[in-house]
């Protein structure tokens, strides 16, 4: 199909989805209502969503499996952070909040604050879905999620492609049926002023729920001259019109005037000092007359579920998005001889993408050759359209001594890019879940077809790239009475290669992830306490490779990364006053296999072989409650360990306080102050290369009061 169908076709394309997705809803309900002789559902009960989760714990979560599993039966490796846990921890990212998640390298960007960009056993970037879906670009305001969910290793059994680490599944507040009433105000260090709420009501005796959660804030960014501006409101509502049968509608709204900052330094000055010492963390290398970033984004769909008996349930979720961004900045090219002068280049941007996604689930239960099967059936398409556009030129350089800003003069500036770009994913999937007393199986298969059309708008060229691929999992979980649950599993997952091939070429094959994974869990009889610790050989396959003395550069799929660890992590509470988060990572990752034997054995550049992290809350009868928080990063290297990055240790501390306790007029009052980088620290969260380093996050305060009634 040409570029000129595709355009023709998509906004028909997107209602067919739509359309479809409406359908596919409402035949369960009519279905449901003639089978009762009288053409109405009879309203039924809104129930209370179990997802809500209890303190630091998560009991159960639909992100490994895509049904209600509790997490002490799923032979996989997931953390969850919870909304308290967010709360506690005063996270004002999702990077933030993935802080003391064994794994999971969350802030390697350090103050760079723009992108939601994580990574997980040794890769990067995860992709991230949000409610089961997934989200092309743009950030997630941490206050509107439930909690956020981490699933590591190969997940394309259910999410098709995907990166070999893992994913990141975030749940949002959302109408269930319940009363929230909630009022908060923030301030802090950087100028920050915060304002949010959180309003929940049923609709009288009706079937129908609403609940609309909002946040404004502003602050500025750790270099000088630049500000932060965000406005985010998530409204909801549900139906629940018969004990079976449940619609929940949700929209989410997320203006950024002013996203933040995002940029590198060099070693020099930044891991190594100069002459004139190091260089400030809150150095400005842009000019605020020429830095604007920003963001929009918008989305709106629905979760709907019928049970026709409680052995055959039907799901379908679906959404439409759309992420407006722009960025123009000056980047930091190198340091002059007199290690004081900074070179630069206006690199400026302007984005849209809009996305559309359907998943359709059936599950079934019945009982075959002694187990009990959990079968679950899906299809599901994924559709993004992107465009971008781009701008480059030469700009003065700066003196990071005794800077001057407000002169920016721009040379050779010209446009660099201008592309379109559409990608279509749909995939089918068969997942069965097995118990047989203490033994908990799961086995699944799911194929997938890729297209990937691209048009350079530039130079006239296109791309047409289709892949499709098999993936898949298994694994066994076997309980005991005293808590503890040994597992095993093997998992793969896929992603398009969608680097052009030379004239003649066919396409490249998907690069290919698999990994072997070992572990033992344990929980509380109340399962108010969980441990993991697990052990994993993951590797990726078909890894490109370009081809020395090629011109044009051709390419060959004869690179692997082998990654293998081991994590530990705890959560929950120790006793009924002391809750924790702790855990510990051990990552190896290498480059295995490669077309240039000087790089084989080689570490991959910003991964820690050590992680460490404990928090620990106390609450005491007072009302009173401290927090104090420890997180150790290990030496990292930067590309073909040309230098390593020294390890640090950051101290985080909270304060909060029940005024309800002092006085019963106070009840639902609380008030919170959080510092991280307590002692701040300078340092440097990782290099990729002499020339792609950043500087880490200095001491934030924030101080917060909210109140419920």
């Amino acid at each position: 199909m040409s570029f000129i169908e595709v355009e023709r076709h998509r906004n028909e394309w997107c209602g067919v989805v739509l359309l479809t997705a409406a359908l596919a809803g409402v035949v369960p309900v009519l279905a449901q209502a003639d089978a009762e002789g009288n053409g109405v559902a009879q309203l039924g009960e809104i129930r209370v969503d179990e997802r809500v989760d209890e303190g630091y714990v998560s009991r159960n979560s639909s992100t490994a499996t895509k049904t209600d599993t509790p997490l002490k039966e799923t032979a996989a490796s997931i953390s969850i952070v919870t909304a308290e846990r967010m709360e506690d921890q005063a996270v004002k990212s999702v990077p933030e909040a993935l802080r003391y998640t064994a794994g999971v390298i969350s802030e390697y960007r350090g103050a760079s604050n723009a992108g939601d960009e994580t990574m997980v056993r040794g890769f990067g970037y995860v992709p991230r879905y949000v409610d089961g879906l997934a989200v092309a670009s743009g950030t997630i305001e941490p206050w509107l999620l439930e909690n956020i969910a981490v699933l590591k290793g190969p997940a394309s059994l259910l999410y098709g492609q995907s990166n070999p680490g893992g994913l990141i599944d975030m749940s949002t507040k959302v109408a269930y049926g319940q009363e929230i009433n909630r009022v908060g105000l923030g301030t802090g260090s950087r100028a920050r002023a915060e304002g949010r709420f959180d309003f929940a009501r049923r609709l009288g005796d009706t079937a129908l729920s609403w609940r609309v959660v909002g946040l404004a804030s502003r602050a500025d960014t750790q270099e000088d001259g630049l500000k932060t501006r965000r406005l985010a409101i998530a409204p909801s509502l549900s139906w629940a019109p018969t004990d079976d049968t449940s619609l929940i509608v949700s929209a989410r709204y997320q203006r950024e005037p002013d996203a933040g900052y995002r940029n590198f330094r060099e070693r020099l000055g930044t891991d190594t000092t100069t002459p004139y010492g190091r260089i400030p963390a809150d150095f400005l290398v842009g000019d605020t007359d020429h830095e604007r970033s920003s963001s929009t984004s918008q989305s709106l769909g629905y979760s709907f579920e019928h049970a026709f008996s409680p052995n055959l349930i039907f799901r379908q979720k679906a959404r439409v998005s759309e992420v407006e961004s722009r960025r123009d900045t000056l980047v930091w090219g190198s340091l002059a001889a007199d290690q004081r002068t900074i070179s630069r280049t206006a690199s400026d941007s302007l984005s849209e993408t809009d996305q559309a996604l359907i998943d359709n689930q059936l599950e079934t239960r019945f009982g075959f050759a002694g187990f009990e099967h959990l079968l679950l059936s899906g299809f599901d398409v994924q559709y993004t359209r992107s465009t971008n556009l781009s701008w480059r030129g030469r700009a003065n350089s700066i003196d990071w001594v005794a800077p001057v800003y407000g002169n920016v003069v721009l040379s050779n500036y010209s446009q660099s890019g201008d592309s379109l770009s559409r990608t279509r994913q749909q995939g089918v999937y068969l997942q069965d879940q097995l118990t047989r007393g203490r033994w908990h199986l799961v086995a699944g298969l799911r194929h997938d077809w890729a297209n990937n059309e691209t048009l350079n708008r530039l130079s006239g060229t296109r791309a047409d790239i289709d892949s499709e691929a098999f993936s898949g999992r298994v694994g066994v979980l076997y309980t005991l009475d005293s808590g503890f649950a040994p597992y095993a599993s093997y998992s793969t997952s896929f992603e398009p290669v969608t680097q052009v091939p030379q004239a003649g070429e066919r396409s490249f094959d998907p690069t290919e992830g698999e990994q072997l994974e070992v572990g033992l869990k344990w929980s509380s009889p109340d399962d108010s306490l969980m441990i993991t610790t697990s052990v994993y050989d993951l590797r990726q396959a078909n890894v490109l490779k370009s081809i020395e003395g090629t011109t044009p550069t051709a390419y060959e799929q004869v690179g692997e990364i082998r990654s293998r660890g081991f994590e530990v992590e705890a959560q929950g509470k120790v006793t009924r006053n002391l809750s924790l988060v702790g855990g510990y990572s051990y990552i190896d990752s290498e480059i295995s296999k490669s077309n240039n034997r000087a790089e084989v054995g080689m570490k991959n550049d910003r991964i820690p072989s050590h992680q460490a992290s404990l928090w620990g809350k106390y609450l005491f009868d007072s009302g009173l409650d401290v927090a104090l928080g420890a997180r150790y990063t290990g030496a990292s290297w930067a590309r073909n360990e040309a230098f390593s990055v020294p390890s640090y240790t950051l101290l985080d501390l909270a304060l909060g306080y029940d005024c309800g306790r002092l006085d019963p007029r106070c009840a639902g009052l609380r008030g919170q102050v959080n510092v991280s980088n307590l002692t701040d620290e300078y340092y440097t969260a990782s290099c990729s290369g002499a020339y792609a380093c950043f500087v880490g996050n200095e001491r934030v305060i924030s101080a917060s009061l909210d109140y419920q009634w």
